[in-house]
């Protein structure tokens, strides 16, 4: 049962503000970001310097849900690939393609109720998607088939 993981917004003490667990009302409803935290139980026994949100206890100690994980995995791959081309050189090699079909995997994913779905994240992920197919064209981060890496 040590083992097993919490998921929350700040569990650094340094920073200032809660921590909270994902899609709090207190956090402004956010879902998780590549920045969260991940601790575990016996870590989180060993401490007692957390300031925890009143509302949600300030982390998730629950199992993610089928729908919950997959837009974990999803949402980690889409910052994979925003780091990518975040970087100044990118990550040589990678071909154009592969991150484009990166890409319109991660479109056409849709976890959990479809109109759940619709009516919170679906357009700020989809606007994501769009901002960085923009980036793919015009970027040196990526290489084409048979180009040299930059």
């Amino acid at each position: 049962m040590a083992a097993v993981q919490l998921y929350t917004t700040n569990a650094n003490t340094l920073i200032e503000g809660k921590g909270h667990s994902p899609l709090c009302r207190h956090a402004h409803e956010r879902a998780v970001v590549g920045d969260d935290d991940l601790l575990t139980i016996a870590e989180l026994m060993a401490r007692t310097d957390f300031d925890w949100c009143s509302e949600c206890g300030g982390y998730a100690i629950r199992r993610l849900s089928d729908s919950q994980l997959s837009f974990y995995r999803a949402a980690h791959q889409l910052h994979d690939i925003k780091w990518r081309l975040d970087g100044e050189s990118g990550i040589p090699g990678t071909e154009i393609s592969t991150v484009i079909a990166g890409l319109d995997d991660l479109a056409a994913c849709q976890p959990g109720d479809a109109a759940e779905w619709c009516s919170s994240d679906s357009w700020q992920w989809q606007d994501t998607i769009r901002e960085l197919r923009r980036r793919v064209a015009r970027s040196h981060a990526v290489v084409g088939p048979g180009e040299p890496a930059s």
